[in-house]
């Protein structure tokens, strides 16, 4: 006797609850089902097109284009207010009192939209196997265009949800618009790899090398994503927790262990290779990366509960001292950015060691110093005092308008000695710089990098004034917990 097996009606019961709700809620919307049906109208119009005589070269560029803005722009733009919506139609109130935990809650959201950009990038392949039958299509440099779209789409999905969580409108349309900055080069890359004859040569230097080499540059990209990707829910997660939950600790940890492997991954490209500027590859995602986390790690607020620092204090006095670096809160993530700051700076010293090419006084070496030491600045700095976030961004801001001020004065007045008054912060003085004589930037830069470090230590002085705060909790775990506490520093 045949029997028949039951339709499918609903999920099953091994997904997570938030991507079950979160994907119900996202193919419902009208916002999805309309940006669909729109985009397969326009791929289909244009490759209509081609019947009529329409330019091969032509449809291909508007072709990617349009895959390119649904991926990179559209979809990723559904977490622009994700979380903010939740917590203002007060919902995410009531998750964080369920017993699912935060970065699961992010991560949920993460999977439904992204899966929503998978499906899309899924609908493109017909109509990537019907382009290649019209002729003037390298489907694997194709191919490797959308796998690149698909990762871009899945950082910049996380980076706009992390950062939902922020109140301020114009704040988070600012923060879209720098990730927008940082996708734009994805873009440019993938029109190189579609539209290129070099991307030809790039493609067969690329099969010409080791399957290890090859290995390791796939491997390598794929875990800076997944890293990328974490970090940006993780920091979503650490803003929406509950105030007695630490989410920073393993966050750190997790963060020093890869600055360290691209740091060494680096050097040892810039020794061991004839061209050290192959450690280029290796210092550009950690720079970025670095800026990202310190970012980060300077505006995380001050713990309030003991809970947050007892998983540290109760692992020895090893771990006491460790939680300086590792205790949630701007005050330690003033010393744990000033290592990860150090870990880029190492690899471009040993760059500008190896390359005879570049000098130590006008090389890249004093302005990356600034770049990073303009990470402390808001720390002394507060101009907002009831958002330490929105007061980081401020700043830096700040610091740019100044100096862009400073450089169209000193040009139009032609009063370019004035350009030695930006040395007093980070930023302003990379603008200076640009103000005065050739002959004088080399000492004025100088003079940014001295004031740059002095920023630094002002830091970490008002850092050390905080640690109080940590020593008071550490007494409150150990009590609870029936140990003697630490003594106080």
């Amino acid at each position: 006797m045949n029997t028949t097996l039951p339709m499918l009606r609903d999920f099953s019961d091994r997904f997570s609850p938030i991507v079950v709700k979160e994907l119900r809620q996202g193919l419902r919307t009208r916002f999805f089902t309309s940006a669909l049906i729109l985009f397969h109208t326009l791929i289909i119009l244009l490759l209509v097109s081609v019947t009529y005589g329409a330019p091969l070269e032509a449809v291909n560029g508007i072709f990617w284009g349009i895959a390119g803005f649904m991926l990179l722009a559209v979809m990723p733009l559904r977490g622009f207010a994700a979380l903010h919506t939740e917590a203002t139609d007060g919902t995410l109130d009531m998750l964080t009192l369920t017993s699912i935990a935060s970065f699961r809650i992010l991560y949920g959201k993460w999977v439904a939209l992204y899966s929503q950009a998978l499906l899309v990038a899924g609908s493109i392949l017909p109509y990537m196997v019907a382009r290649y039958f019209f002729g003037g299509v390298e489907i694997l440099r194709e191919v490797v265009a959308l796998v690149m779209l698909v990762l871009g789409s899945g950082v910049i999905t996380a980076a706009l949800l992390a950062f939902s969580s922020q109140g301020p409108l114009l704040l988070r349309i600012f923060l879209a618009l720098c990730i927008g900055a940082g996708a734009v080069p994805l873009g440019f890359f993938t029109a190189f790899l579609v539209s290129a004859s070099q991307a030809d040569t790039m493609v067969r230097e690329f099969f010409a090398l080791d399957l290890w080499e090859q290995c390791s540059i796939i491997g390598g990209i794929l875990a800076l994503v997944v890293y990328a990707v974490y970090y940006f829910l993780a920091l979503g997660a650490s803003r929406i927790a509950p105030p007695s939950e630490n989410h920073s600790t393993q966050k750190r940890l997790i963060a020093l262990a890869v600055h360290g492997v691209l740091m060494v991954t680096g050097l040892l490209l810039c020794f061991l290779c004839t061209n050290p500027e192959v450690a280029m590859w290796a210092y550009v995602p950690l720079m970025f990366l670095t800026l990202i986390v310190c970012m980060d790690v300077l505006t995380e607020e001050m713990p309030r509960y003991p809970t947050t620092v007892a998983v540290l204090v109760r692992r020895g006095r090893l771990c006491r001292l460790a939680g300086r670096l590792l205790h949630p809160g701007w005050a330690s993530g003033v010393l744990f950015s000033a290592i990860l700051c150090v870990m880029p700076l190492c690899i471009m010293m040993g760059i500008t060691w190896k390359s005879p090419s570049l000098d130590w006084d006008d090389g890249p070496f004093p302005y990356l110093v600034c770049v990073f030491l303009a990470v402390f600045v808001p720390v002394t700095l507060r101009i907002n005092r009831k958002n330490i976030f929105a007061n980081w961004w401020v700043v830096q801001l700040c610091s740019v308008f100044a100096g862009n001020l400073l450089l169209m004065f000193c040009h139009t007045m032609n009063a370019r000695d004035l350009g030695v008054l930006g040395m007093f912060t980070p930023i302003t003085a990379l603008f200076g710089v640009n103000c005065v004589d050739y002959s004088s930037r080399d000492s004025v830069l100088f003079l940014g990098c001295v004031f740059s470090a002095v920023w630094l230590i002002a830091a970490l002085v008002r850092a050390k004034m905080n640690f109080k705060t940590y020593t008071l909790l550490e007494s409150e775990a150990l009590e609870q917990a029936g140990q003697e506490p630490p003594s106080q520093s």
